[in-house]
Formats: structure tokens, C-alpha cells, sequence
């Protein structure tokens, strides 16, 4: 069993308390503490290096593909036309697919995520030049759509959830450029960018419970609900601060206490999230909501009282409430693994 450090040392405690209490042997207590064996930091260290390593290639393939100097450099050097380049693209994404689809036994899930993402970069350039004859659509709306389902597609057949987050962000921009496209006096069905996010949100995370019922993509649906959940409640802190007011200036003549329903709006569905992580034990949703809500408090702070409190006190009661969460959070911790233990 691998443990870190703060877990050997509970593992430990337990094992003497149970030595004390005659429940072990001294041979049991020390054969059970030579089986914990600390836990290997380097393969951490080696997630954050590919993490790392599929942000590079995403700026990569901004510098080099989106921007297109260097293609279209290419391209005017050798006089090869737009099709040309989008089916080379096309043949290299699909070889490279099936190179590593084929050997991916042989890859971490890490590496793996790395690879698709650098496949899936292929493919998305061989769509962009196609498009270059046919065309983008509005705002863009067309390609983006396209560039959705393919990556959907892609994270079911090579079993990817980067791609799959890729598609929901694919997805998101597709949505924000048909509203754009569609939208009067800046406003689409009668919202504005928060708002209209904010819904998105809601939709995706209301989708992501329907997932759970189609075992074909189940393995992505916890994937789709925090990317959902971090949409709907960031758009709802833009609601909170912006209203539904459809450019500055309107907003600017409006007193904040005039938008302060949004902010109760927005604290009480991150206060409803939070509860739903307590009550199921979703640590997760439990914490992103715990920050949600503490967004919202700040924000007001600085909405209403900014000019008239002292800014030392203010940091002040920032740094220990923060110091407050992580402490709860960390005896939380502790007392989940002492429940494991002494369960097992």
C-alpha cells in the first residue's frame, strides 16, 4: 500500500492503537507498517510535465497553425492549394490516430491524452483549410460546430477526456458565436453574454446527468459535469456583477443595488451546489461551489464597502478566512481516512 506522508503517520497511529487495544500482535503491527510503503511523488511530478506538455502543444498549434504564417509561408513557397494541405493534414491526423490507437496499451493515460491532443490539433487544421474554400460560417459558427463533433467523436473512439473537454469547449464557442450572429442590441433571446453562459452552463450540467444512462459515453459524464458546473456558476458571478444589461454604459448608470438579486440568484445556486456536495459526499462540488459562494461575498465587498473599509483589515479577514476553509477542509481529510481505516 503507498501512502504520503501525513497518511503513513494516521496509518501508523491506528495500527499502534490497535496494537495497545490487543487487537494485533506486535508481528502483525509491524508486518502491516512494512507494508505501507511511501507513496511515488516522481509519477505526480510526471502528470504535471504532461499537463504541461499539452499546454505547449495548444500554443504551439496557436503560433504556428491558427495564426497560419507559417503554413501559408509554406503553401505560397511550393504554390500548393488549400485542399492539398487540408488532405495531407487529413492522411497525418489519421495515420497518427491509428498509431497510437494501436499501441496505446504501451501509454499512460497521461501520455495518451498528450498524443490525441496532438492528433486532434492535426485534424482540426485539416477542417480549417477545408473551410478556407468553403467557408467559416457566421462568426465562425459552422467551423466550431464541425470542430465539436469531431472531437466528440474522436474522445469516444480513442477513449480521450481531453478531447472530450475539447468538444465541450468547442462546443461553447459555437454557442457564443451563433448568439453573437443572432443576437440584437447585443443581446440573444433577450440576454446578455453572463446570462446567456450562464444558461449554457445550466444545460450542459442538466446534459451530464443524461449521460449517465448512455454507457457509451458514461466514462466522460463526471468530465461534462465540472466543466458545466465552473460555466454556469462563472457566468452566474458575471450576472452578479453585470446584470442583464446589454452594454457599459446602460450598466454604468445603474446603481449595484439594482443587480443585487443576481447576486442572491447566484448565491443561492452555488449555496445549492454546495449542499448537494455535502449531502452526497461530492467533495468536489462541495469546493467549487465553497468558492463560488466566497467569490460572491468578496465581490460584494468590493461592490459596497470597498471606499469605506480599512484595506488591512480587509486582507486581514481574507487570509483567515481562507486559512478557516483549508483548516475544515484538512480535518475533513483526515477524518475520512480515519473512518476508512478503521472500516477496513
Amino acid at each position: 500500500m503507498k501512502a504520503d506522508k501525513k497518511e503513513r503517520e494516521l496509518l501508523h497511529a491506528a495500527i499502534d492503537n490497535w496494537l495497545s487495544e490487543g487487537k494485533l500482535t506486535a508481528q502483525q503491527a509491524t508486518e502491516l507498517k512494512n507494508s505501507i510503503e511511501p507513496e511515488d511523488s516522481n509519477h505526480q511530478v510526471a502528470q504535471y510535465f504532461f499537463f504541461i506538455s499539452i499546454s505547449c502543444i495548444l500554443l504551439s498549434f496557436g503560433a504556428i497553425f491558427i495564426d497560419d504564417k507559417w503554413l501559408e509561408r509554406v503553401k505560397n513557397y511550393f504554390s500548393l492549394n488549400n485542399l492539398f494541405i487540408a488532405i495531407t493534414f487529413t492522411i497525418l491526423s489519421a495515420a497518427w490516430f491509428l498509431l497510437i490507437y494501436k499501441k496505446r496499451h504501451n501509454y499512460s493515460k497521461a501520455v495518451f491524452e498528450v498524443y490525441s491532443t496532438a492528433g486532434s490539433l492535426l485534424a482540426i487544421t485539416a477542417l480549417a483549410y477545408y473551410c478556407k474554400d468553403t467557408g467559416f460560417g457566421p462568426k465562425y459558427s459552422g467551423f466550431l460546430l464541425v470542430v465539436s463533433v469531431i472531437l466528440f467523436t474522436l474522445s469516444r473512439i480513442m477513449q480521450s477526456n481531453v478531447m472530450w473537454l475539447g468538444g465541450i469547449a468547442a462546443f461553447m464557442g459555437w454557442y457564443g458565436a451563433f448568439a453573437e450572429w443572432q443576437s440584437h442590441k447585443e443581446l440573444f433571446l433577450g440576454m446578455n453574454y453572463p446570462v446567456r453562459f450562464s444558461v449554457f452552463g445550466l444545460i450542459i450540467v442538466l446534459l451530464s446527468f443524461a449521460q449517465k444512462k448512455v454507457s457509451s459515453i458514461a466514462a466522460t459524464q463526471r468530465h461534462t459535469y465540472f466543466a458545466g458546473l465552473i460555466i454556469l456558476l462563472t457566468g452566474l458571478w458575471g450576472v452578479s456583477i453585470f446584470g442583464n444589461y446589454n452594454s457599459l454604459d446602460a450598466w454604468a448608470q445603474v446603481r449595484q443595488t439594482q443587480v443585487i438579486a443576481y447576486a442572491i440568484l447566484f448565491a443561492a445556486v452555488a449555496g445549492g451546489f454546495f449542499y448537494y456536495g455535502i449531502k452526497y459526499k461530492d467533495d468536489a462540488t462541495r469546493d467549487i461551489a465553497l468558492v463560488a459562494l466566497l467569490l460572491n461575498l468578496y465581490s460584494r465587498y468590493f461592490e459596497f464597502f470597498w471606499d469605506t473599509t480599512n484595506k488591512g483589515i480587509f486582507f486581514l479577514i481574507l487570509a483567515i478566512s481562507f486559512w478557516f476553509i483549508g483548516r475544515r477542509i484538512e480535518k475533513y481529510k483526515r477524518k475520512q481516512h480515519t473512518k476508512q481505516i478503521h472500516t477496513h
